[in-house]
């Protein structure tokens, strides 16, 4: 059998399992974050339409530093992320420890997510990732920033926003061939939630 065919077979059915059955760790559920799913808001802002501060994760497992784990996606720079194919994350960072999906408003909004021990998750749209995000138990580095920061320390680093909501800053980052957006949430004033995801979706 083909080996990329392999793949596909192998993660489809792990889809469709989590897909029809509770997801559960121990004795907790997971709930998916409600942006996964979402595409670029037609406010032309690149904003993912849904309230990504307030989907969970809810492993207690210990915090995994991407320092100590460099092939963890959280290692990585955020945007060489986006358009990546599920062999090469396979190749380059192993099984995710789950996968699960994200029910977006309209079919075609529906994502597969993929997240790691670091805290950081790779969103796919049919075979290649849009967006990646890493929640706030995330102890490494991104962007320049680390959770826990402060507006302030994130504007002066990162600049002005490019939009700016109560709980969330929406910024511009590098061309990529395509737009490239960050969306940070804020809960009381400090960084708790990171989205990169590709601006054009």
């Amino acid at each position: 059998m083909n080996k990329q065919l392999g793949i596909g077979i192998i993660t489809l059915t792990i889809v469709v399992s989590y897909w029809c059955n509770p997801i559960t760790i121990g004795a907790q559920s997971v709930t998916a974050p409600p942006t996964a799913g979402a595409s670029a808001a037609a406010d032309g802002t690149g904003t993912p339409s849904g309230s990504g501060a307030q989907g969970t994760n809810s492993n207690s497992g210990g915090v995994v530093s991407a320092g100590e784990h460099p092939s963890l996606p959280g290692a990585q720079a955020p945007a060489s992320l986006l358009g990546m194919t599920l062999s090469k994350a396979t190749s380059d960072f192993g099984a995710p420890e789950q996968v699960f999906p994200v029910r977006g408003t309209q079919a075609w909004q529906d994502d597969v997510v993929f997240y790691y021990p670091d805290h950081s998750y790779l969103f796919w749209f049919r075979d290649r990732v849009w967006q990646v995000r890493v929640d706030r138990r995330f102890s490494g580095s991104i962007l320049g920033l680390t959770m826990g920061d402060t507006r302030a320390q994130v504007d002066d680093i990162l600049g002005a926003p490019f939009h700016e909501g109560q709980q969330s800053e929406i910024y511009i980052l590098p061309d990529q061939g395509y737009p490239v957006r960050a969306r940070l949430f804020f809960t009381e004033d400090k960084l708790s939630d990171l989205y990169v995801y590709r601006g054009d979706f």
